[in-house]
């Protein structure tokens, strides 16, 4: 296990004590030297030498940081909230979750250098977190009644009933400390850079002969042949640092997981939905899709439209009521372009709600909803309470079944602007799958205002590109553009 109580948290609590005469300078000099001379964890120089002990401590961070120090019965432990995170997650990190209140996880911490999880920890959960302090023998007891704890060889043990058995799962290979170090820095330099090349999804793959990186840029895969060396190297403490960071089961091999990453790093900041899928040789692939959080500031004006289709869609989306559907087969743009809408709309004077699976923005002023299949908290029964929640405007992540399609359709008639997407391959056959998922005639046609059916248009190469010699007249006068328009395309790499 790692330290109950870091280093860094202590010496920032007893330096705040020194400035406030509660500790002299000479005895925080005297606790971090002794600290770094024999490797002993400051909690424990602070409680020998009676500086502090572990409840004055406690209640320093407390007072200093607005906390709510608790006791928390090990006995009341809600067995939902730990399935919550892993226990590697848990016990690296040194945090316990508790209880669960409604879409709310109670966390137990010691220290205030856990506050910064909060943003991770609801992305990995997808619920609101609230952070509650404790005693470090507190935290302990939490631990050990969960069963977690390590025997004399470092392995997690399972002792009561909320992890599986350890021999139900593919023993791990053993990775060094160094190994952890550098694939740590591995990943961070290319998650920035998919980041900086505009990169939609990374492929981390495992075939028999060797293992690969790829980015899709432009709807298209590339291999990065750069990384090679060292995702050959790395492989396995890759696979591990993503499942710790996602809060998936590190020594779970067999099964497919999902997860996810608040990824921050020198002001740049985006989140990640991450797959990992057991194949051949007892190895596993991870497909990450990255959520950019600027990718949402684009105006709808940016998106493409011809100036009579964005006419219509402007009509549509600040009419007071209606259901706007967009439509295309997945990795079209679907999402951006509902959130591009909902940026066009987002104003304190409209009530915007969302429900999601899951959300992949979170957009400042506007309420958003995670689904959960799990408790079954779906598509519909989101929209019900939305309906008692006084919205303007409402969107739906999909619409998938009857029931859901009613209610949008109910929630368009009565007042509200609807958003939603269809997975179809034409605007036209949307209309198609409306009354095939059972809803009335009547009622499609007095409730949708608009389809939009796109595809994603790949973008030609600003720094490569050549007039299109095979663009003759008569070829654009087929497809019905100008007979006069200039078109290019990349000449790219292959063809220098």
């Amino acid at each position: 296990m790692a330290d109950i109580i870091s280093n860094d948290a202590v010496r920032e609590i007893i330096t705040i004590a020194s400035q406030q005469g509660i500790l002299s300078q000479k005895d925080v000099d005297n606790t971090i030297a002794h600290s770094n001379e024999t490797g002993k964890p400051m909690s424990a120089i602070l409680f020998e030498r009676n500086l502090m002990d572990e409840q004055s401590l406690a209640s320093f961070i407390a007072s200093s940081y607005g906390l709510q120090l608790t006791e928390i019965d090990p006995e009341g432990i809600n067995e939902e909230a730990v399935k919550k995170l892993t226990p590697e997650y848990m016990e690296s990190n040194m945090i316990f979750p508790f209880q669960v209140i409604g879409s709310t996880l109670s966390i137990a911490i010691c220290d205030q250098t856990k506050l910064s999880y909060e943003k991770n920890l609801k992305v990995m959960t997808g619920m609101n977190i609230d952070m509650i302090l404790v005693t470090q023998s507190n935290l302990q007891k939490l631990f050990e009644k969960a069963g977690m704890a390590t025997d004399a060889g470092g392995e997690v043990v399972a002792l009561g009933s909320l992890r599986k058995q350890k021999e139900e799962v593919a023993p791990e290979v053993e990775i060094t400390e160094r190994d952890r170090t550098e694939a740590e820095q591995f990943v961070t330099s290319i998650l920035l850079d998919a980041y900086k090349r505009n990169v939609s999804d990374m492929h981390i793959e495992s075939f028999r002969t060797k293992k690969q990186l790829r980015f899709r840029i432009d709807g298209v895969l590339q291999v990065q042949d750069q990384y090679s060396d060292e995702i050959n190297q790395r492989y396995l403490a890759t696979v591990s640092i993503l499942k710790l960071l996602s809060g998936a089961r590190i020594e779970e091999k067999r099964m497919p997981q999902d997860g996810a990453i608040a990824f921050s790093h020198n002001k740049i900041e985006f989140d990640l939905r991450v797959s990992f899928l057991p194949v051949q040789g007892g190895q596993e692939r991870v497909v990450m899709r990255l959520l950019r959080k600027d990718s949402i500031k684009l105006d709808l004006a940016d998106m493409g439209f011809k100036p009579d289709e964005l006419e219509k869609i402007n009509d549509a989306i600040y009419a007071t009521q209606g259901l706007v559907l967009v439509t295309g087969p997945t990795g079209s743009g679907k999402t951006t372009t509902l959130y591009s809408i909902l940026s066009e709309l987002n104003d304190p004077k409209r009530n915007i709600l969302t429900a999601e699976d899951p959300i992949e923005y979170e957009l400042e002023g506007i309420g958003q909803s995670q689904m959960k299949s799990e408790i079954n908290y779906t598509f519909a029964k989101a929209l019900r309470t939305f309906l008692r929640q006084d919205p303007e405007v409402i969107l739906v992540g999909e619409i998938r079944d009857q029931e859901t399609g009613n209610i949008a359709v109910e929630a368009a008639l009565t007042g509200h602007l609807v958003c939603s997407t269809l997975h179809t391959n034409s605007s036209v056959e949307t209309i198609t799958r409306l009354v095939n998922m059972g809803i009335p005639n009547y009622l499609i046609s007095s409730s949708v205002s608009l389809v939009i059916g796109q595809r994603l248009a790949r973008k030609v190469c600003q720094e490569c590109k050549v007039e299109d010699k095979n663009a003759s007249p008569k070829l654009l006068k087929q497809m019905k553009l100008p007979s006069d328009l200039k078109c290019f395309v990349g000449k790219g790499k292959k063809q220098n």
